[in-house]
C-alpha cells in the first residue's frame, strides 16, 4: 500500500468502551463523523454526509508513510486512567485494509505525537462540516411537521 492508493481513512477513539469520536473520509468525499474525541464526549450523534472541500486529501498528505510498514496493536503496559483505544485503519483500492491500534490509559503516554498530530488533524479538518450537520440537525426538529400546512 502506497499513501496515494489510500482511499478511505478511519479514524475510531474510545474511552472505556464508548465511541468518543469516529471519522471516515472517502476519496469521493463521503464524510462521517462522530463525536468530538474528548474524554468527556456526549455527542452520540453520527452524521454522515459528503463534503466538496477536500477534506480526505488533506488528511492523507498528513498521513506519514513510514506507519505503512509497521501495522498492529501496540498496548501500553501502564495505564493511568480511563482505557482509550485509538484505531486507524486505512484502504485502498486493492489488498487488505491496514491498520493501527493504540491502547493507553488517558493520564499516561498516549500514542506517538505523529500519530496525536493525525488524530487532532482529523477532527480539525471535520470540525467545521461537522458544526454545520448539527446546525442543520438542530434546524430540522425546529421544523413543522410535514402535515401540518401552516
Amino acid at each position: 500500500m502506497t499513501k496515494e492508493s489510500i482511499k478511505v481513512i478511519f479514524v475510531r477513539l474510545e474511552v472505556d468502551g464508548e465511541t468518543c469520536l469516529g471519522v471516515l473520509l472517502a476519496d469521493d468525499g463521503t464524510v462521517n463523523r462522530l463525536g468530538t474525541g474528548t474524554v468527556d464526549n456526549t455527542d452520540r450523534v453520527l452524521f454522515i454526509g459528503r463534503s466538496e472541500e477536500p477534506l480526505f486529501a488533506r488528511l492523507r498528505e498528513e498521513i506519514q508513510p513510514e506507519w505503512l510498514s509497521h501495522p498492529g496493536e501496540y498496548d501500553a503496559p501502564e495505564k493511568v486512567g480511563r482505557t482509550c483505544t485509538l484505531r486507524i485503519i486505512l484502504k485502498a483500492d486493492a489488498g487488505p485494509e491496514f491498520g493501527l491500534c493504540f491502547r493507553y490509559g488517558s493520564e499516561s503516554h498516549g500514542p506517538p505525537a505523529d500519530i496525536c498530530h493525525f488524530v487532532t488533524a482529523t477532527v480539525r479538518l471535520t470540525d467545521s462540516w461537522h458544526e454545520s450537520q448539527q446546525l442543520l440537525a438542530a434546524g430540522s426538529k425546529k421544523s413543522k411537521p410535514w402535515w401540518k400546512i401552516r
